[in-house]
């Protein structure tokens, strides 16, 4: 108890006598802290405390204790609590009261005990410790003090093993891969921009280290900006070192690489460039206010959604401004704002589309209290309306009411509310929707709600919509272009081979029909994109033929699926002395042949000299002819 008090006295007279030992060293300072509680220690363990040390005499005053008298010599405050200290060394802990309130503090009870964060401040002001930068979610109240954090720098992710052996298998001798390293390597900015193109659309994983290592290699923003969108596309944040100190002062650089590196922020969700986005909103500069707000939607947190809320609060928005900040703050999913934006989405005075993105926002922090608003703003609100509560009730498929009105939606008589309902379906996989899908595929007068509804109903996976589909491929006097649509939902959203069969008898039995020609290309191209083995026959077929748009198809199929039983039709192309010259260059280039010079010179000669007597035919006059 006696230490309890003591700490207490100590306390209060450090707390208001920090201005006379702000004069003092530190050194001196902590020297006086320690020997005041070793003083106390003693005093509490022993019933008669000595003023003095063995060694010295009666009169000596030990050193600690001169030091400490000298410092509080001029402190009546401090003075006091030494001379109660000594008078109450022997006395009973429990005759004691607990602390003594000091005269010059009225508002502080004697009781009170300061919060660790007032203590803290004190810390600071006596020894001068300095204060912590904020990080990303430490603003202040009026986002002014903004920091950011430049993110250590990290390695790429590792690549995907079924993306890399898709690369792999379509460049059995790699060929490719050490022309496209070899450019990478020594080409010029723009040869590099060029191959770095190719293998972004070709989503091949083999270049991750040869193009990080370059990232920061190069001294080409082009450059740069093509990688970085290469690692966007596998959302992989390993470039956000280098992105966030570009934002945090974007001012020096281009205006496309500035934005190019918002872009890359936003798509791999770099959270260390929130602050970034926010001191770029507070600036006075306005160049990359939009693209800035819409990043920050990616890679804000709670702190930054708070921001915007009360950014939306300025009188002086104009309408687009508020329209694209409630949007961003519709992605947050920020429960913390539900409130303000529950007044915002019921608010008719308001601009209808800052509504909509309220209303969708309201749906996106997925509490329950949104669905009855959002169920009333959609029974009262224009189509632009119901369409963005459609997009809100979707984020609760366990609700029964909010897939009522999602199947409601379907039959909607405006086609953007049907759209978004049919993909709201399919997003909380509603198979009680198929009945209404098949009804929408049948008889809309919509085409692309047709569209959508075929893909939903594959995706959905019922006996009944599986039927369907494959009814339309067997159907002899169906539409061709409902049959392909079938085709390439099963093919891409089907599960268990569902339908494959029925497309490759359908592939077979329009492959050397010319009647039926856009439906082989559509067929071709379908297959080409989702490869199985059972497509091999097709494939073989297709390089047969004599149509030579049809064998560009098929080399398509084989370049995806590499059947084994085709490469001997694909072999043909390659040697063949005549035929479409494209179509052998990429046979011979497939199956890792080389170029005939000669063949390839005199097959452009031809060309040449057709071309040239066409142009002297149509030179002749007409009286010469006759």
């Amino acid at each position: 108890m006696m230490k309890k008090i003591f700490a207490y006295v100590l306390f209060f007279c450090l707390l208001f006598n920090a201005s006379l030992f702000a004069d003092e060293s530190d050194d001196e300072f902590m020297n006086m802290i320690e020997s005041t509680l070793a003083q106390g220690e003693k005093k509490e363990d022993a019933e008669v405390q000595p003023s003095y040390v063995e060694g010295l005499d009666d009169n000596t005053v030990e050193p600690s204790r001169k030091a400490q008298t000298d410092d509080t010599i001029n402190d009546p405050y401090a003075e006091k609590a030494l001379n109660v200290s000594e008078e109450t060394s022997g006395t009973d802990a429990e005759e004691m009261p607990e602390s003594f309130p000091l005269e010059s503090e009225p508002e502080q009870k004697a009781d009170e005990v300061l919060s660790s964060d007032e203590s803290s401040e004190i810390v600071q002001s006596l020894y001068g410790v300095p204060e912590a930068k904020a990080s990303s979610d430490e603003y202040d109240e009026d986002f002014t003090n903004i920091v950011v954090t430049i993110p250590e720098k990290k390695s790429p992710k590792k690549a995907d093993s079924e993306k890399l052996s898709k690369a792999e298998k379509k460049d059995e001798d790699k060929s490719d891969f050490k022309e496209k390293t070899e450019t990478l390597n020594y080409g010029t900015p723009s040869e590099i921009s060029a191959v770095v193109d190719k293998v972004v659309e070709e989503d091949d994983p083999r270049f991750i280290d040869t193009l990080y290592d370059l990232f920061y290699a190069t001294s080409s923003n082009d450059v740069r900006s093509k990688i970085m969108d290469y690692f966007a596309k596998s959302e992989d944040p390993c470039l956000c070192d280098y992105v966030v100190e570009i934002l945090d002062d974007p001012y020096d650089e281009s205006k496309s690489f500035v934005t190019k590196c918002i872009e890359y922020a936003s798509k791999v969700h770099c959270s260390e460039a929130a602050p970034a986005f926010v001191k770029i909103l507070e600036g006075e500069n306005e160049e990359y206010f939009n693209a800035a707000l819409s990043a920050l939607g990616k890679t804000g947190g709670k702190k930054e959604a708070k921001y915007l809320a009360k950014y939306l609060e300025r009188d002086d928005l104009e309408i687009p401004m508020r329209q694209a900040l409630m949007r961003t703050l519709g992605q947050m999913n920020a429960v913390e704002t539900w409130e303000q934006v529950v007044e915002i989405a019921q608010n008719e005075d308001e601009n209808g589309f800052v509504r909509q993105y309220a209303a969708e926002a309201l749906g996106n922090m997925k509490k329950e209290e949104s669905i009855p608003i959002l169920i009333n703003l959609y029974e009262n609100g224009d189509p632009n309306m119901r369409e963005y509560c459609i997009k809100g009730l979707l984020n609760f498929p366990d609700s029964e009411k909010a897939r009522n009105l999602i199947l409601q939606g379907i039959r909607d008589d405006h086609v953007k509310v049907r759209l978004q309902s049919i993909k709201a379906c399919r997003e909380m996989k509603l198979k009680e929707a198929v009945t209404f899908l098949i009804y929408r595929a049948k008889n809309d007068n919509e085409t692309s709600v047709k569209k959508e509804s075929y893909p939903a109903i594959a995706e959905l996976n019922t006996n009944e919509g599986n039927e369907y589909l494959i009814s339309l491929l067997k159907e002899k006097k169906g539409s061709d272009s409902a049959k392909n649509m079938a085709a390439e939902a099963l093919l891409k959203f089907g599960e268990n081979a569902c339908g494959v069969q029925e497309i490759k008898e359908l592939a077979l039995s329009v492959v050397e029909d010319d009647r039926r020609k856009p439906l082989r290309k559509a067929i071709g191209v379908t297959i080409a994109k989702n490869p199985q083995d059972s497509f091999a026959e097709v494939c073989e077929k297709y390089l047969e033929s004599k149509d030579s748009s049809t064998v560009g198809l098929g080399i398509d199929m084989f370049k995806s699926g590499r059947y084994d039983s085709a490469k001997g039709a694909l072999v043909k192309i390659a040697e063949a002395k005549s035929g479409n010259v494209a179509n052998r260059k990429r046979a011979r280039k497939l199956l890792g042949m080389e170029e005939n010079p000669e063949e390839e010179s005199k097959a452009e000669e031809k060309k040449v000299d057709a071309k040239n007597e066409k142009a002297e035919t149509k030179d002749v006059p007409a009286d010469s002819k006759d």
